[in-house]
């Protein structure tokens, strides 16, 4: 629908036609570049609709943060908003003038705010001199932050700032799997979408074959297991699965990295590179977190019987805490996932009796 101001016998009248008529295929235009851009598997959620339909309507918000367990899916979105608003192809806006991103550096993946007057890159504010630029083409410039939740409390407030007073011609991102560990006023300043395809959606056979180990291990804990030899057999077996998990984690980590690797743009700089593999390997292992709880979530299906019920909410912190000792404290993962099915096999060997 047209907006028409009628100013009587004032030759502008026309202008102001054509110009209401170019914005308003404009965002329709827009809306179907995004759709088109998106993965299948996202293409029809909740999320993708709602970001379709404010950009055929031209309500986009001016921040979004885009939150999910698996940092591919959330920068697949971001580079179909990008292909919707810069007009561009999405394999191409690592090359566009009007698309900036700030990324973790270095091993331990911190989002640095940089000196005043430094014209290094990859700094927050570096970043931010880049966004309140006019725009190289077109109208408009998209702002991408990577694993937001990286930034300290100093490179957050001076985000925040721009947050308060964002540049007009700016539609900026937050990506993050973390996004509580986001400053309370920076996530109150966002629209939030949660990103996510259905669970088990390109599911690695190896990692489906452990999955089932693991149901198959807790279902021989439940069955009473309680003397010598069938206790022996569930503690080799616990062992097993911690020590193949981390094996498992590394081969399909490396994967996943050279053919990431593949497809970076050749002049990012060493440092940014490690920090994307380092977070690549902590991406999957968060993924593959949330495939052991929706696992054990589906094994007590079944059975949801007091003691059964009172063992998952005490196993499912278990996995929640053995999560967090690999990505706060860096515990490594063999020894984290021994922690957790130590504790999960006690809890489940008298689910039934309690």
């Amino acid at each position: 629908m047209l907006t028409v101001w009628r100013l009587r016998n004032h030759p502008t009248t026309i202008t102001l036609l054509i110009v209401e008529a170019q914005t308003t295929a404009g965002d329709s235009a827009a809306a179907q570049r995004f759709a088109r851009a998106l993965p299948p598997a996202l293409r029809e959620g909740r999320p993708a609709q709602v970001l379709e339909r404010s950009l055929s309507t031209g309500r986009l918000a001016h921040a979004m943060l885009l939150h999910g367990e698996d940092m591919r899916e959330l920068e697949s979105v971001a580079l179909a908003l990008g292909a919707a608003l810069l007009d561009s192809p999405a394999d191409k806006l690592n090359t566009h003038p009007d698309y900036n991103t700030l990324r973790p550096s270095g091993k331990m993946r911190q989002i640095r705010i940089g000196e005043r007057g430094e014209g290094t890159e990859n700094t927050m504010r570096s970043f931010l001199r880049q966004i309140h630029q006019t725009p190289n083409r077109g109208l408009r410039k998209l702002a991408v932050v990577f694993d937001a939740d990286r930034m300290n409390v100093a490179t957050a407030n001076a985000f925040l700032k721009t947050l308060e007073e964002p540049p007009a011609d700016t539609t900026m991102l937050l990506l993050s799997t973390r996004p509580y560990d986001l400053l309370d006023t920076i996530r109150s300043r966002c629209f939030h979408f949660r990103i996510g395809a259905k669970a088990g959606t390109g599911r690695d056979e190896r990692w489906q074959r452990w999955l089932d180990r693991y149901a198959d291990w807790m279902s021989r804990a439940c069955n009473g297991a309680s003397k010598g030899p069938a206790v022996a057999e569930l503690v080799l077996g616990m062992y097993g699965l911690s020590t193949s998990f981390s094996d498992l984690l590394g081969t399909l980590s490396d994967e996943a990295w050279d053919a990431q690797k593949a497809a970076l743009p050749p002049e990012l700089p060493d440092e940014q590179i490690a920090a994307m593999e380092a977070g690549a390997r902590k991406g999957l292992r968060q993924l593959l977190f949330a495939d052991i709880e929706q696992a054990t979530l589906d094994f007590i299906r079944n059975d949801t019987s007091e003691g059964m019920l009172r063992s998952l909410f005490r196993v499912q912190e278990e996995i929640e805490r053995a999560a967090r000792l690999c990505e706060v404290f860096n515990l490594k993962e063999e020894a984290a996932l021994e922690s957790l099915l130590l504790s999960s096999l006690r809890l489940w060997t008298r689910a039934r009796r309690d």
